[in-house]
């Protein structure tokens, strides 16, 4: 088996196709996919891919943090839909987008779906099928690869 990085189980992330440098994300091996929370999730066109047409989107996404919050409003095509459970078994049909994602020596690109993960602590999960053959994750520690981000006012760790 090669080498592979290690990770904690929470590091920082960009995906600069859509200009954000940091945002908070779980490195969850138990989740099968990549996830992002948005808000204001909306269609402003459509594409075609392989045959069939498919939406443009546009949504916010929370970058900062909770005391001084931002939202990014991006656009993406959407490259499927996907049904996926959520923490409560629920099915929900998801669009499915693709982008860039980078955090220490990671940088894939890989499908993300998209969604409300309001009342989460963490406004994006890295899945297993992003994770698979690229590193590890020890689940005792954080912010291996990239850095810690500032403590919150009022917070005790």
């Amino acid at each position: 088996m090669r080498d592979l990085p290690v990770f904690g189980w929470k590091e920082q992330v960009a995906l600069p196709e859509w200009g954000i440098r940091r945002l908070r994300a779980k490195l969850d091996t138990g989740a099968k996919r990549c996830a992002l929370h948005v808000v204001d999730l909306r269609e402003v066109g459509e594409h075609e891919r392989r045959g069939e047409t498919l939406p443009v989107v546009e949504f916010g996404i929370h970058v900062g943090s909770r005391d001084d919050p931002r939202t990014k409003v991006v656009q993406a095509p959407v490259v499927k839909f996907r049904t996926v459970r959520d923490t409560s078994a629920r099915a929900e049909e998801r669009p499915v987008v693709r982008t860039r994602i980078l955090c220490g020596p990671l940088d894939l690109i890989t499908d993300i779906t998209l969604t409300s993960r309001e009342g989460m602590n963490f406004r994006m999960l890295i899945g297993r099928v992003a994770m698979e053959d690229r590193l590890v994750v020890d689940p005792g520690r954080g912010y291996l690869v990239s850095p810690r981000p500032p403590r919150r006012k009022g917070s005790h760790r």
